[in-house]
């Protein structure tokens, strides 16, 4: 398998704002390095997989399981042909883990079967029956995460989770960067503010980013903006200006621009075709290009 240290970001943001969790199940995948900023977890089926997650090498079979933490990269591949069942959500869904989760000194669990209590382990097909038929509520799978991740969380303590010293390495910058400008999106986010936040020289932190994400640190923060602005637009009644400000955009006029820039409509003509489905969005193009470019 290859070393993780290429990779890209995935982006959950608004799957996961609008349901809570996103699960799915795939059979005989395989996923080059990549990270994003929800936990992961992932109950294997059947078959065997070998996970590459920060840079170390995993093989889970069949009934065991791994809990990937926001921003370790990873990368699956199967041994044994099967199945899997992943559940990805925000740190917030489990907020008696939420700390856990946010900590960069732990990248991943195993879970082990054999270890585990079985009251933990009871809720594993459960939780695979939603991944295949959504038939249960957010509310019970959150009551279903909540068991099983008590049950693994005992059986690691005592210094038994997979830490790591800090190390001054391209993929450990990229994830305090990223695990900071998930928490201050609202904030400013100048590539000066940033830089002196972590303590790194600016120019590196543009650097780094663009060569492990091959986009810039720029484009990255509009996207979680206008992913966290779409879900406003469609589940409040805020006026676009409150919106923009509460989005980080310094002016209605810039929040407009990348709107357009990424989502091909204005704001106001996203937020109509949710209020009035029969109404099918298209881009304006001739308004598009009637407004000049701003950095």
């Amino acid at each position: 398998m290859k070393d993780t240290a290429n990779f890209k970001y995935e982006e959950w943001n608004e799957q996961v704002a609008k349901y809570g969790i996103v699960s799915f199940t795939t059979r005989n995948i395989m996923s080059s390095g990549h990270l994003h900023s929800q936990v992961e977890l992932v109950l294997v089926e059947s078959g065997e997989v070998r996970f590459m997650i920060d840079n170390r090498e995993l093989t889970i079979s069949a009934g065991g399981g791994v809990l990937i933490c926001p921003h370790t990269i990873h990368s699956i591949q199967y041994t044994i042909p099967g199945s899997a069942s992943t559940f990805i959500f925000g740190t917030d869904f489990l907020l008696d883990f939420m700390s856990f989760f946010e900590s960069t000194k732990t990248p991943f669990v195993v879970l082990d079967r054999d270890r585990c209590p079985k009251f933990a382990t009871a809720q594993i097909p459960f939780l695979i029956e939603f991944s295949h038929e959504y038939n249960v509520g957010k509310t019970v799978v959150k009551g279903l995460l909540s068991v099983l991740l008590s049950g693994m969380m005992p059986a690691y303590s005592g210094g038994e989770f997979e830490e790591r010293e800090e190390r001054l390495s391209s993929y450990q910058v990229c994830r305090k960067l990223l695990a900071y400008v998930d928490d201050n999106i609202t904030s400013d986010l100048s590539l000066k503010s940033i830089a002196s936040a972590l303590n790194i020289v600016p120019c590196y932190v543009s650097s780094v980013f663009s060569k492990n994400f091959n986009m810039t640190l720029n484009h990255y923060i509009g996207t979680k903006r206008i992913a966290m602005a779409k879900t406003m637009l469609i589940s409040t009644l805020k006026p676009m200006s409150e919106i923009a400000y509460e989005c980080g955009f310094s002016s209605v006029r810039s929040f407009n621009r990348r709107f357009k820039e990424l989502e091909g409509m204005p704001p106001t003509q996203y937020r109509e075709s949710f209020m009035n489905p029969a109404k099918s969005p298209k881009p304006n193009k001739s308004e598009e290009s009637e407004e000049p470019n701003e950095d």
